[in-house]
């Protein structure tokens, strides 16, 4: 399986091919998002500014966050430096990273 990790924060290949073979457990999501604090960080492609905007401006409406930050990892082909990942989360509860074109 392909991870890389950065304090808080560890990345999993998305394909669930190699899942390790043990009981599943949801987290506990009972305490909802209202009043919690939402990050979003774009890849600096086109509109990918635009997408998360309007993602913010719907999830904010559903949920009632109490701050919502937008990032810029600055450059699509690259990945976010871990001291940029580490500074947006101890600003942040959520984080969600999207594309454009």
């Amino acid at each position: 399986m392909t991870t890389a990790e950065s304090s808080r924060l560890r990345l999993v290949n998305p394909k669930g091919t190699e899942l390790p073979q043990s009981e599943f457990h949801m987290n506990d999501r009972s305490g909802g998002l209202a009043g919690k604090r939402l990050g979003l960080m774009e890849n600096s492609k086109a509109n990918a500014d635009k997408l998360l905007h309007e993602l913010g401006d719907i999830l904010n409406e559903r949920h009632g966050f109490s701050e919502i930050k937008y990032y810029d990892k600055g450059h699509a082909s690259l990945p976010a430096k871990p001291d940029m990942i580490d500074s947006i989360l101890s600003e942040v509860d959520y984080l969600i990273t999207g594309v454009g074109d």
